[in-house]
């Protein structure tokens, strides 16, 4: 992606060119600077010879993955600054995304305190929260996606990050799976959803690439069927935007429905996958909400994020999710 062009695009939200351009060559372990919560500490990965492997494989889908955190940025950035906002997100901004950044994702990470300041400075403990959960992501594909791993090692290994990004407790997403009245029975939840049909149903894709990467790889056996499985989940994202929104999920992919595999195999970070994306919701959610006033989002953001944090608010049992899991639309997350 050309640094100017996206520059060019967005100058409106990131305050010039130049402010995208060092997004663009912010390193990753570097990223976010600024961001760090309040009382918190930035942590990197937990060192092991499969790290970077997923990076090393399957570059076109890493890089979706940079482009997946503009998308987020963006959106809460546009929400929390914008009286325009519903229009901006359904339109160019959208237009922009699927058309262009996702055609031609950026080649490093983007820096979120340069792509939305202001929803950074906001809530700059969730930031953490999200950063961390999307660390445990790439750690997982790089578990997977290295080459030559007996199935025991593989697991051993996913123990370990597991455990690591667990480890901190001021940042890590419970691993008991949460009620959806946590995330759709608030007074301001649906609000966005209902304001930006078609960005919402952007990011549900987002979630269900993420999720559906696991089976893939847990699935291949050698690096062709690694490749080809991969190359088949990226194929069907790509499906998902043409003709949008009508090929997006019309519910929130939930682990059990999008990578049953690893929803069997590792349901703790399943769990925690989940717990992730419905606080991605609720963020959206607040910030769209008039419900909750300007001056009191930041408090209800951190309350919900407690909540998807500690292991009591709105529990339910492992069946239940599973169960919840059935009843959903089987298309919601693989549309084609």
């Amino acid at each position: 992606m050309n640094m100017s062009s996206i520059g060019a695009v967005h100058e409106r939200h990131v305050r010039g060119a130049r402010g995208i351009a060092c997004a663009l060559l912010i390193s990753l372990v570097g990223c976010a600077r600024g961001t760090v919560a309040r009382g918190a500490f930035e942590q990197t990965y937990l060192v092991a010879e499969h790290n970077w492997a997923f990076r090393s494989h399957f570059p076109q889908a890493d890089r979706l993955l940079y482009a997946f955190d503009y998308g987020h940025a963006i959106l809460y950035q546009t929400l929390l600054t914008r009286p325009d906002a519903a229009a901006r997100l359904e339109g160019p901004e959208f237009t922009f995304i699927t058309q262009r950044l996702l055609r031609h994702p950026p080649t490093v990470p983007l820096d979120e305190a340069t792509v939305g300041p202001e929803y950074v400075q906001l809530i700059p403990e969730v930031v953490q929260m999200f950063g961390w959960a999307h660390m445990l992501h790439r750690q997982l594909y790089d578990v997977w996606a290295a080459w030559g791993l007996t199935d025991m090692q593989r697991d051993s290994a996913a123990a370990r990050v597991i455990a690591y990004y667990r480890s901190r407790r001021d940042l890590a997403f419970s691993a008991r799976p949460k009620s959806m009245a946590l995330m759709e029975g608030q007074p301001y939840s649906l609000a966005f959803r209902r304001q930006d049909p078609k960005f919402n149903g952007l990011l549900w894709s987002y979630h269900w690439f993420q999720l559906a990467l696991y089976d893939a790889l847990i699935t291949g056996r050698t690096e062709h069927q690694l490749q080809a499985g991969v190359d088949s989940v990226t194929a069907r994202f790509f499906a998902m935007l043409d003709d949008a929104p009508a090929h997006m999920p019309a519910e929130m992919p939930i682990a059990p429905t999008s990578a049953p595999l690893f929803a069997d195999r590792y349901p703790e970070a399943a769990i925690i996958f989940d717990n992730l994306h419905a606080l991605h919701d609720v963020v959206s959610d607040i910030l769209a909400s008039p419900k909750v006033p300007r001056a009191q989002k930041r408090a209800a953001i951190l309350a919900a994020a407690a909540a998807y944090r500690d292991d009591t608010t709105a529990v339910i049992s492992v069946q239940e999710w599973r169960d919840m899991a059935k009843t959903m639309d089987p298309g919601a997350s693989d549309r084609r």
